[in-house]
C-alpha cells in the first residue's frame, strides 16, 4: 500500500495526548460487577496542536497514559491491566530491476509481503519467544480489519493500486500459564511496480481472571474507533499537492543543476588548461548519467514515460504504459493499447486534430 508513513503516524498518535471526553459511551455501560461490559467513556485523541484525530470507547477505569518512557504502557487499569503500543516495521519491494538496483545501492532492504502466516512465524513469533511467550493460536478479527480498511481507503493514493488491511489477533502464554494478547495490524499497498507494507502491534496483559474480559473491551474499543475527517482531508490535500508538484520540483532541480554546472564551467575555462577540461568532460558525463538514473527512478515510482510530438519535436511525460499516445492542440492527451487506433478517424473525438506522441528513452 501506498502511504505507509501517514498510516503509521496517525495510528501512532492514538497513544499520545489523549483526553477523556465528558460524555459516556451511550448504552454500552453496564455493571462494574458481574456484567459483560463496564461503564464506558469516549476517549479523545488529539495532535500536538489540540486538533481531534479520533475517539474510541474505553472502560472509565482504564487510564490513558500521556507521558512515559519508551516501552511504558499507554493504558493501565485495575486487575493489572497494561496495554502497550509497539513501533511499526515497514518494508518495500519492486519487481523493476532498475529500481531494485537503485534502492540496493542506496542501502535499502527490499522485502515482498510474504503472507500473514509468514509474518507471524518469521517476525512476530521469534520476538515473542525471546520474551518467554509461546504462541497458542492466531486469527483474524474482522471488526478491527473493517475499521483499518476504512481508514486506509480514505487516504490519497498518488498512484492507482490495491490497498489491503487486516487485523490479526494472536494468543500467547508464558511458562507459568500467564495469558498475553497481541493484536497485529498489517497494511499492504501494491501498484504496478511497487509494494509497500508494514505491521504494527498492540499488546494486552491482565490478571488471569479478568484477561478475557479486558481483551473483549480492547477489541471493542479498536473496532469502534471513530476517526475525524478533517485531519484525513488535510493530509489528502497535502499529498495531492506533493504529487502535482513532484515533477515540477524535479525539473527545477535539473535546471538548477545545469545552472550550477554552467557557472562552474565558465570559471573552469578561465582558470584551467586542456587537461582540466578533459577532467570536466568526465564530470559532465557522470552528472548526466546520475540525472538520467534519478529521472528513471522517479518515473518508475509514478509510472510515467517520455514521449515526443512527432510534428513539433516537443517532449512530454505521460502516464505509462500504453502502446500509443495522441495529443490535441490544448495539450490534452489520450492513450490506447491498440496499435491501429487513430483518433483523427474516430467520430467520437469531435473532429479534433490529434498529433501522435512517440515514446523516447533517457539518453
Amino acid at each position: 500500500m501506498n502511504n505507509n508513513e501517514v498510516n503509521t503516524a496517525n495510528e501512532a498518535n492514538l497513544t499520545n495526548g489523549s483526553t477523556m471526553a465528558n460524555g459516556e459511551a451511550g448504552n454500552e455501560q453496564a455493571n462494574n460487577g458481574n456484567g459483560n461490559w463496564e461503564k464506558l467513556v469516549m476517549v479523545q485523541y488529539k495532535d500536538n496542536n489540540g486538533a481531534l484525530i479520533a475517539e474510541a470507547p474505553y472502560p472509565a477505569n482504564w487510564k490513558m497514559m500521556t507521558r512515559g518512557q519508551q516501552g511504558d504502557p499507554t493504558i493501565t487499569g485495575p486487575h493489572n491491566i497494561k496495554v502497550n503500543e509497539f513501533a511499526s516495521h515497514s518494508f518495500m519491494y519492486t519487481n523493476d530491476p532498475r529500481l531494485q538496483q537503485s534502492y540496493m545501492q542506496a542501502g535499502m532492504q527490499l522485502r515482498a509481503m510474504p503472507g500473514i502466516d509468514a509474518v507471524i512465524k518469521q517476525d512476530i513469533e521469534p520476538q515473542a519467544n525471546q520474551q518467554g511467550l509461546q504462541l497458542i493460536k492466531y486469527y483474524e478479527i474482522p471488526e478491527v480489519s473493517k475499521i483499518d480498511k476504512w481508514y486506509t481507503d480514505q487516504l490519497y493514493k498518488a498512484v492507482p493500486g490495491k490497498s489491503e488491511a487486516v487485523a490479526i489477533g494472536t494468543d500467547w502464554q508464558t511458562a507459568d500459564g500467564t495469558p498475553y494478547f497481541l493484536l497485529v495490524h498489517i497494511n499492504v499497498s501494491t501498484t504496478a511496480n511497487m509494494q509497500n507494507w508494514y505491521y504494527m502491534s498492540t499488546g494486552l496483559l491482565a490478571d488471569k481472571d479478568y484477561f478475557e474480559k479486558a481483551k473483549k473491551q480492547l477489541i471493542f474499543a479498536l473496532a469502534n474507533t471513530h476517526y475525524a475527517l478533517e485531519p484525513i482531508m488535510a493530509y489528502n490535500q497535502q499529498e495531492a499537492q506533493k504529487a502535482g508538484q513532484s515533477w515540477a520540483a524535479f525539473n527545477q532541480r535539473m535546471a538548477q543543476n545545469q545552472a550550477n554546472f554552467e557557472a562552474q564551467q565558465r570559471e573552469h575555462i578561465n582558470r584551467t588548461d586542456a587537461i582540466n577540461n578533459a577532467i570536466m568532460s568526465g564530470y559532465r558525463e557522470r552528472d548526466a548519467a546520475s540525472d538520467r538514473q534519478q529521472e528513471r527512478t522517479i518515473d518508475g515510482i509514478y509510472e510515467r514515460e517520455n514521449t515526443v510530438n512527432t510534428t513539433t519535436g516537443q517532449k512530454y511525460k505521460v502516464e505509462g504504459y500504453h502502446n500509443q499516445y495522441w495529443m490535441n492542440s490544448n495539450g490534452e492527451y489520450i492513450s490506447s493499447d491498440r496499435n491501429d487506433y487513430n483518433p483523427n478517424l474516430d467520430d467520437n473525438m469531435n473532429n479534433q486534430k490529434w498529433e501522435e506522441l512517440k515514446k523516447t528513452g533517457y539518453d
